[in-house]
């Protein structure tokens, strides 16, 4: 199911349109997908949750190397195609859905991981609905836009608002890079594998999580103005009381939200809370 001509072939038959939006752009390339595998170190006792099996390449994969493999594909073209290239697969369950609308953790049982080639757009959405799950997966393995993912990996100095999110639960890595020319059709810019590992609990209580990214996303709103001045903004302070507020838990009130470490931002939001 890499080869290029197979999979016009079945998309034709199918009536499958090359969806932007949902990031329809199906593995071209035989060796990168071995790589891919090979990076996610699948175990026989995996039960693995496929985020967008599209045509069904990575899915087959994933079929001969694990326990049980539950697909979300929210194209029914795909499920269709999807459903003749996993017939013989008695272990693969596909389900039509939007995985930001699924719960995940009542697909398979615990411990599941959770992998597959998602849409750049859903990328920042994805990870916290997955990480946010009553029972999180037990590692996650996702390709995601490039540079989206050397920044959700990157030491402090540029993070976004979704690098701060993944810090929140997890350990990030890096594993593999793969070209656009691996694709069909070829998207614009490359891709990476991204390895999540979440942690038994998250840095901060679960129950205060949503008050903290609540806190913490107009920082990085505008995330090319000084701390101080997002504070002031936020709190309703002139600017001599936020930059005091700032320099007593030992934060310079000149920097900005990309440069703050996991643990910075936990101290300002305590800070502030108990205000």
């Amino acid at each position: 199911m890499t080869d290029p001509s197979v999979i016009r072939g079945v998309a034709r038959r199918f009536g499958i349109r090359y969806q932007r939006r949902w990031g329809q752009n199906f593995l071209a390339d035989r060796r990168q997908l071995d790589q891919i595998v090979d990076a996610l170190e699948i175990a026989p006792g995996d039960h693995i949750v496929e985020v967008g099996p599209g045509l069904g390449a990575l899915t087959v994969e994933l079929a001969s190397r694990a326990r049980a493999v539950a697909g979300v594909e929210i194209d029914p073209a795909c499920v269709k195609a999807a459903g003749l290239t996993l017939r013989d697969r008695s272990n693969v369950r596909i389900v039509e859905a939007n995985i930001l609308r699924t719960a995940v953790s009542e697909l398979l049982p615990s411990p599941y991981r959770v992998a597959g080639n998602i849409p750049y757009n859903l990328t920042g959405a994805l990870f916290v609905h997955l990480l946010e799950q009553p029972q999180p997966p037990a590692r996650i393995d996702l390709l995601v836009q490039k540079e989206v993912a050397e920044r959700i990996v990157a030491p402090p100095g540029d993070w976004s608002l979704a690098t701060l999110g993944v810090r929140v639960y997890g350990r990030p890595e890096l594993t593999l890079r793969v070209p656009r020319g691996a694709f069909l059709p070829v998207p614009r810019v490359d891709s990476a594998l991204v390895r999540i590992t979440p942690e038994a609990e998250p840095a901060l209580p679960r129950g205060d999580l949503p008050a903290f990214f609540e806190f913490v996303t107009p920082f990085f709103q505008a995330r090319r103005k000084q701390l101080t001045f997002v504070l002031s903004r936020r709190r309703g302070l002139g600017a001599a009381e936020a930059r005091a507020r700032l320099s007593v838990i030992d934060i310079d009130p000149a920097r900005r939200a990309e440069t703050l470490t996991l643990e910075e931002w936990r101290r300002i939001f305590e800070n502030e809370r108990e205000r």
